[in-house]
């Protein structure tokens, strides 16, 4: 007798519409972070690498998935099969995708998109190196106390947890055994391994996180967001800018983007706004474009006497493409001289056109070294700002 198969491919079941979650979209193409939630699942089963092939079943008629594709491991098949019912999209997607008979095919949520791929590993590992058992689940313990009641809602019994557990997926059957089980009457089947159940074969439970959520309703799309907690979902971001120059004569004094009349101006090669140049260098850093020198040289003759308006802009328009707007900013100017407070809406005005925001989330304050240091001695000028920016839809 020739030894079974150990090929391990898996299907992603994505052709439901999710009609709880009360969106315009399926909900497996609703944004966690700057991917969709299917791109998220997808890339936590790809990185699994007991796994050989991984298709995702969509419905034939899904009007989204073409803009997902790009986004998906390059390796990764689209199957426009998917049925009426879960069982149907997994048994025409087993025979669309052309998997063995007797390889083992790991079924998966398209909106599970907090399993890690070591959860993945773990049952594929428990279940190839148990003989006595025709495939597993990832489940976890259930936890509280669980009632049973009556129509009425009225608690009829406390049904005892300790062998009670939360079916989750992955779950991992044969390709052929699989497609047997699901092809007849599927009343009372909701899941793989209740059909794999009902056929007598042995299903073994191996434990999975609980945070191996199911997103079914609008609140769990927030958790699932906290869960995977990584720079592509966290929906803010702060940065800190900080900037200097000295005191010369023959220069303008220019601070956001506004001339204010003194005897002395800040030098350096662009306008010298020590005050936008802060700013800057804040939105940079909360979209993670580096800091202001990389993106305009002080080396390069372009940038000679820059108006800083325009550098801000710039940038601003770059975290942008990245997805990322500005909620706030708070910004501080450090001289000694000249008084800025008569200065200050024309000043604010002038920043919030910049960042494109109104001037109600724009905060400037000026202060004095009390006649420390540098800028105390009316040697320079320094600004220290911090933006806070969202994820757009974008």
């Amino acid at each position: 007798m020739p030894k079974p198969s150990q090929k391990v491919v898996a299907l992603v079941c994505a052709a439901g519409v999710g009609s709880r979650m009360g969106l315009s979209v399926p909900k497996q193409y609703m944004k966690l972070g700057s991917r969709p939630m299917l791109v998220h699942t997808v890339r936590a089963l790809s990185a699994v690498e007991r796994i050989s092939d991984l298709v995702v079943v969509v419905s034939p008629t899904d009007a989204y998935i073409d803009e997902v594709i790009p986004l998906l491991p390059a390796n990764v098949r689209v199957l426009r099969c998917g049925g009426r019912e879960r069982a149907e999209s997994v048994v025409n997607g087993l025979v669309a995708a052309g998997f063995p008979g007797d390889a083992w095919v790991l079924v998966h949520d398209a909106a599970r998109p907090c399993l890690r791929p070591g959860e993945a590993g773990q049952l594929i590992d428990a279940v190839l190196t148990d003989e006595t058992v025709s495939g597993g689940i990832l489940a976890s313990p259930v936890a509280d106390t669980v009632k049973r009641t009556d129509e009425n809602r009225r608690i009829v019994e406390t049904v005892p947890r300790k062998a009670l557990w939360r079916a989750a997926t992955p779950q991992m059957f044969r390709v052929r055994e699989l497609i047997e089980a699901l092809s007849g009457d599927l009343i009372g089947i909701t899941d793989e391994a209740s059909a794999m159940e009902r056929l007598g074969r042995p299903v073994r439970i191996v434990q999975g996180r609980t945070t191996n959520i199911k997103v079914t309703e609008p609140a769990d799309a927030l958790l699932a967001s906290l869960i995977l907690g990584d720079t592509a979902v966290v929906p803010v971001r702060v940065g800190q800018g900080y900037d200097s120059h000295r005191l010369v004569e023959g220069r303008p004094l220019i601070l956001g983007g506004v001339t204010v009349p003194f005897e002395l101006g800040l030098d350096g090669h662009s306008d010298s706004d020590v005050l936008l140049h802060a700013v800057t260098d804040a939105v940079l850093g909360a979209a993670a474009l580096g800091d202001i020198g990389q993106h305009f040289p002080p080396s390069d003759p372009k940038w000679k006497g820059a108006d800083s308006r325009i550098l801000l802009e710039a940038v601003v328009a770059l975290a942008a493409d990245k997805g990322w707007k500005v909620v706030n900013c708070d910004a501080t100017v450090v001289a000694e001289r000249p008084k800025i407070g008569p200065h200050m809406p024309a000043i604010r005005a002038s920043v919030a056109r910049c960042l494109g925001v109104s001037e109600d989330v724009v905060n400037v304050k000026a202060k004095t070294n009390e006649k420390m240091d540098a800028v105390g001695r009316l040697e320079g000028m320094m600004a220290q700002a911090v933006v806070l920016m969202a994820r757009t839809e974008a």
